[in-house]
Formats: C-alpha cells, sequence, structure tokens
C-alpha cells in the first residue's frame, strides 16, 4: 500500500490517476482523514481535467489554468479542504503548469515586449507555489517596464521578505513603502503571505473589528511602524519633498474634513510621518527633524509612536 507521502508526490507531479487510486486505498484503512479526502477529491478532480494541463496550445496560456485552479479552491475550501497538504500539493502541480504556460508563451513570441499583465501574473502564479526566486527575477524585469506599478512593488517585497535573509527583509520592507507611497488601492492581501504581514494583518483585524476596509486604510503605517531599519531604499530630497508637501496638505485637510473621511486622512498622515522618520534616522540622520515627526505621530496615535520606540529598542 502506497503511504501518504508517496500520494501526495504524485499529487503533485500530476500523476492524478495513481494519486487517486493511492489516496482511494489510504481512504480504506482511514475513512476520515481530512489529507486523504483532500488529496482523493483533488486527484478526481483533475484527473477529469488533465487536458486542461496537457494540453500544447491552449487558448489562453497561463490564464485559463489560473482561472480553473481558483475555481477548484474555492470548491475544495468550502469543503473544508483549505489547509491540507493535499491541496498545497495539487497547487503546485497545477499552477506550476501555468507557470510553464506562462514561460513558453514568452519564448514564442520573445522577450523583448512581452504582455505586461502576464509577467505580473507569471509572479503571481510564482508566488503561491512558493517559487520566490524565480518569481522575483520575472517582477523584477516586469518593474522595468512600469516602474511605477504598485502592484508590482507589493510582489516584488513578498519575494524579498519571504527569504529569510536580514537584508533582504529590509529591501523587501522598501519595496511595501515605496508602493504604499504610489498606490496603496493595488495591495492584494491574498499575496501577503510572509510572516510579517501576517502578523500586521492579524494585529489590525483585532483591533479594527476584523473591518476589511480599516485594516487595509492602516496597514501602510503599521507596517512602517515595522520598517524602521537602514536598509530600505534610500529615498532622495525630490521624494522627501513630495511627501513632506503631502503632509502638510494632509494636516490642513484634517481640521476642515468631514468625520467620515477622517480616519482616511489620519491613517495616510501616520504613513508619511513614519516614512519620513525611517528617511530623517537612517538617511539624513536629522534627529530634530525625526523627532518632530514622532511627537507629530504621537498627538495622532499614540500607540504607533510607542510601536516604533519598541521595534527600535529591540534592535
Amino acid at each position: 500500500m502506497a503511504s501518504f507521502e508517496e500520494a501526495l508526490f504524485s499529487l503533485q507531479a500530476a500523476h492524478f490517476e495513481e494519486a487517486k487510486s493511492e489516496f482511494g486505498t489510504l481512504l480504506e484503512n482511514d475513512p476520515e482523514n481530512p489529507e486523504y479526502k483532500a488529496g482523493f477529491y483533488a486527484a478526481g478532480y483533475w484527473a477529469n481535467r488533465k487536458d486542461q494541463l496537457s494540453n500544447p496550445e491552449p487558448m489562453r496560456p497561463g490564464t485559463g489554468l489560473m482561472e480553473a485552479w481558483d475555481s477548484f479552491q474555492e470548491l475544495a475550501e468550502d469543503k473544508g479542504f483549505a489547509n491540507t497538504r493535499s491541496l498545497r500539493g495539487v497547487m503546485k502541480a497545477v499552477l506550476g503548469r501555468a507557470a510553464e504556460q506562462y514561460r513558453q508563451k514568452f519564448q514564442k513570441g520573445g522577450m523583448a515586449h512581452p504582455d505586461f499583465s502576464d509577467l505580473e501574473e507569471l509572479g503571481k502564479c510564482l508566488i503561491r507555489i512558493q517559487d520566490y526566486g524565480n518569481a522575483r527575477e520575472i517582477l523584477q524585469y516586469a518593474k522595468r517596464i512600469q516602474p511605477t506599478r504598485s502592484a508590482v512593488h507589493f510582489l516584488l517585497a513578498e519575494c524579498f521578505l519571504n527569504e529569510g535573509e536580514s537584508e533582504s527583509a529590509e529591501r523587501g520592507l522598501g519595496f511595501y513603502r515605496d508602493g504604499f507611497i504610489i498606490q496603496p488601492a493595488q495591495f492584494d492581501p491574498n499575496y501577503a503571505h510572509s510572516s510579517l504581514l501576517q502578523e500586521t494583518l492579524q494585529q489590525l483585524a483585532e483591533e479594527k473589528d476584523n473591518d476589511l476596509d480599516r485594516i487595509l486604510l492602516w496597514l501602510p503605517a503599521y507596517l512602517m511602524a515595522h520598517s524602521q531599519y537602514p536598509g530600505l531604499r534610500r529615498l532622495n530630497r525630490d521624494e522627501i519633498s513630495q511627501l513632506q508637501r503631502e503632509t502638510h496638505r494632509l494636516e490642513k485637510d484634517l481640521t476642515t474634513v468631514m468625520d467620515k473621511f477622517k480616519e482616511k486622512v489620519q491613517a495616510r498622515l501616520c504613513f508619511y510621518y513614519l516614512a519620513l522618520h525611517q528617511a530623517a534616522v537612517f538617511v539624513y540622520q536629522d534627529v530634530e527633524y525625526a523627532k518632530e515627526l514622532l511627537d507629530s505621530l504621537k498627538e495622532l496615535h499614540p500607540g504607533l509612536a510607542a510601536l516604533v520606540k519598541e521595534s527600535r529598542s529591540q534592535k
């Protein structure tokens, strides 16, 4: 009889008929095991759709499989299989093939003028199967094509944060900061897999009563409070001046804005204070300005100011 590890290997290798048989045998001996049930369901589902993975010329390379996976994942999670190794195993098989289809499309069309959306989707696909090294290479290429697209900054941030090295982590935090400066609305929590992002999102969920809109509103500031390190990309004088102008504008708005928009202004101001504080401390060594920013932050949100001091004291 095949072991669970052998059945899982068959699933990851996209040998779905074989995996279905192996998981079926395992279920005979342990019919309530959630891993076996998930593996059997996944193997059967994709065995009936193997043409989607083996088709040498799919109509929508990569994208069609990504969408097919999303539909399957929703069904599997409804059945309670969300956190199983079996589901992660079949994801590597399906999304790994989707990534290969994207690559083949690039090879056929040449990389001189690739479709930007395909590059971004390939990066997402590789992140989902935790292939962060290849995802980083693809996304850095995408960033050269569209340097101001925040979504790519956020995906790159996750690639660096998941590498585990402190220098890479600081680069990742820098990409998050830059993405939140450009367009925070492009952040997608579905790709926030790193431990720091998960912990920050969990903290905000507890503080903001699981209100997703408020969580995402405050995420840039809270993450920036955890980003008071020297290794972030250096903000130049023009960027600093732009942030200062935006800060002064929002400080004026805070006194006149309608109550329903006040929290949005406060959250953005806190983020700017913290972005400027990091630069004042670690780039320009302006102690007085750093203190002024921290005082302004403390007046607006004492908890964030305390978080900065706590974070710095742990270094």
